[in-house]
């Protein structure tokens, strides 16, 4: 009688074991595991320069402080930097805000030397992992308008508001690989309404290429590199009648994240500050010996973030 008790109590046991399994496997059939959004492929709005994939959460501000110091200039008639302390001396900043009307859509506007700038940033796709519908990929679209505020170089001519205009348009796309590295391209094209010579081409197409690597919780080493297709150069048309010749804009630097600030820290060959500018106007060859650095420029950019968000506020208490 025991081994017969014991015989049927197992069978009991085993068919209710593969009936849980059964009905597991039709739960996970009718519900599939939702697929999760990945988050912070990079610590800011900015790889450096380079717009980043992130933008603003809904009801979030950003405040952004971007300065740029001339060529660190360490050269023998520069008392190797000493005399305008590496650049420190011809320094250029934009102010900017940009705020999240929601968290795809994010909408800015800034103001640097000689531009003003309006700009939004829209999340096509999101990077997504585990579940039906992931994406091995986040696509934003980057497109912004400047108006440079300069005067004409020959106020006798009739001039229009229209050429003060410069467009740009960007495809974001970026991955998030682990927690340690990201990596995004971004495809783009900026038209200027008024160029210096019928040669000089209005529209000028570029890839932007930007990695971030983690070192610590708080902490990023970030590069990025802006090669341009169809102007740059000896061999393509000048950006004045001084000859002036344009380069791809590079850059390395770090990002330290303190509360609710976001500091970054480089170095760069480009001193402009919006896209119309290091894109297209950057005319600092990356050119570097043991003798001097005559192109490279400090550099840094303060973030602080405020959040509008009364609902948020409520819940925290």
């Amino acid at each position: 009688m025991k081994k017969i008790f014991s015989i049927t109590i197992s069978l009991f046991l085993c068919f209710s074991l593969l009936a849980q399994d059964d009905l597991l496997k039709m739960m996970e059939q009718e519900s599939p595991t939702k697929p999760s959004v990945v988050y912070a492929t990079f610590k800011s709005t900015r790889v450096i320069n380079l717009q980043s994939n992130e933008t603003m959460k809904a009801k979030h501000l950003d405040f952004r402080i971007q300065h740029r110091f001339g060529s660190v200039n360490m050269t023998k008639d520069n008392v190797y930097g000493l005399y305008d302390l590496f650049g420190m001396d011809l320094a250029k900043m934009r102010l900017s805000f940009d705020y999240g009307i929601t968290d795809r859509l994010m909408v800015g506007a800034g103001r640097t030397y000689g531009q003003y700038d309006f700009n939004l940033k829209f999340k096509i796709l999101q990077q997504k992992t585990k579940g039906k519908g992931s994406s091995p990929i986040s696509v934003d679209y980057f497109g912004a308008m400047g108006i440079d505020t300069k005067t004409f170089t020959d106020p006798s001519r009739d001039n229009f508001f229209t050429s003060r205009l410069a467009f740009v348009n960007q495809l974001i796309i970026s991955r998030k690989f682990n927690e340690w590295i990201s990596f995004e391209l971004a495809p783009s094209m900026v038209h200027h309404n008024l160029v210096a010579f019928s040669s000089t081409p209005n529209d000028i197409y570029a890839l932007g290429i930007g990695a971030s690597f983690k070192i610590t919780r708080s902490t990023r080493f970030n590069v990025e590199y802006i090669p341009r297709f169809n102007f740059g150069g000896a061999r393509n048309a000048p950006l004045d009648a001084l000859g002036t010749i344009a380069y791809d804009e590079f850059a390395i630097g770090f990002d330290i994240e303190t509360g609710g600030h976001v500091f970054q820290l480089h170095l760069t060959n480009a001193q402009g500050l919006i896209e119309q500018q290091f894109i297209t106007e950057n005319t600092s060859p990356l050119v570097l010996n043991k003798y001097q650095l005559n192109t490279l420029r400090l550099g840094f950019n303060l973030s602080r973030t405020f959040s509008f968000d009364n609902s948020a506020k409520k819940k925290a208490w």
